[in-house]
């Protein structure tokens, strides 16, 4: 599974997946299908002082392969109908300042994942993701930030803000997993991202809790975090936090998932719903 970084608008969060969990099996392919719909709001600096609702259908379609059981390559493409998440001094919007819904792409992410093949006979076990992430030509890419020179002086402005332009970006996840007694299990990913032809950068670490009830049923909670650019942790209500109650079960040879989830902070505040379908073959 991925949580490749969507490109196109402020609802990644929507379409990630925590890594580690289950990747293709050795000498398959898996294919996958991700929605997602998300309600969050634009800053109150944008549209006159006003919080302007946004909401998003979010889809992501992956290809893996495992040729081993610790390592997998994949190949995403993102895209969703949303509104174009542009500066306000772009123009291109509409007369009340808000952008138009319409659909758009994010472009190409490409991943490898590296993880310990024996991790579920293992207490602790380990892992590493690469992306690298080749962005539409003048797209944003709203999970990554960048210091906010349009606003620098001005009083209650924020020092970054979500307007990073880099065509192609890289993504780094070291992930931590504990199998833990009675079928629980804890995984951490360490999200770094890092414009490569351009500047912005973010850290998104994530948490992924569950209980699995028998071999069909796993349950718990997952939580998505934007704290802002790496070296700089942002005031609480300028991160993204948003918490998922999650279900997982499996099917005649058919992967599911299931999660809703509401933001946390003024800057992710509404409800967010995910799910996935997927399958090796």
């Amino acid at each position: 599974m991925t949580a490749a970084a969507l490109l196109l608008s402020p609802f990644g969060a929507s379409a990630e997946e925590i890594q580690g969990n289950d990747p293709a099996s050795p000498g398959h392919f898996q294919i996958e299908q991700r929605f997602g719909y998300v309600t969050t709001f634009n800053p109150q600096q944008q549209n006159g002082g006003q919080r302007v609702p946004q909401r998003a259908i979010t889809g992501e379609t992956e290809i893996g392969y495992s040729p081993t059981e610790w390592y997998e390559i994949a190949l995403t493409s993102p895209y969703a109908f949303a509104r174009a998440n542009v500066p306000m001094t772009l123009g291109n919007v509409m007369d009340n300042g808000v952008p138009g819904y319409s659909f758009q792409s994010g472009g190409v992410t490409i991943r490898q994942t590296f993880i310990q093949g024996d991790r579920l006979e293992r207490t602790v076990f380990l892992g590493l993701v690469s992306r690298t992430i080749l962005a539409p030509q003048g797209g944003l890419t709203p999970d990554l930030w960048v210091a906010n020179k349009a606003g620098a002086g001005q009083p209650g402005a924020p020092r970054f803000v979500q307007e990073a332009t880099p065509r192609v970006a890289q993504m780094f996840t070291p992930i931590i997993g504990v199998n833990l007694p009675n079928d629980y299990q804890l995984i951490f990913n360490a999200n770094m991202t890092f414009g490569i032809d351009g500047a912005g950068s973010a850290f998104e670490p994530s948490v992924r809790f569950v209980k699995r009830l028998n071999d069909r049923w796993t349950v718990g909670i997952e939580h998505f975090s934007n704290l802002g650019p790496i070296g700089h942790i942002l005031p609480w209500n300028q991160q993204m936090q948003t918490l998922y109650a999650v279900a997982d079960t499996k099917f005649k040879g058919f992967e599911f998932s299931f999660g809703v989830g509401y933001g946390l902070t003024n800057a992710s505040r509404g409800l967010a719903v995910k799910t996935s379908i997927g399958k090796d073959f």
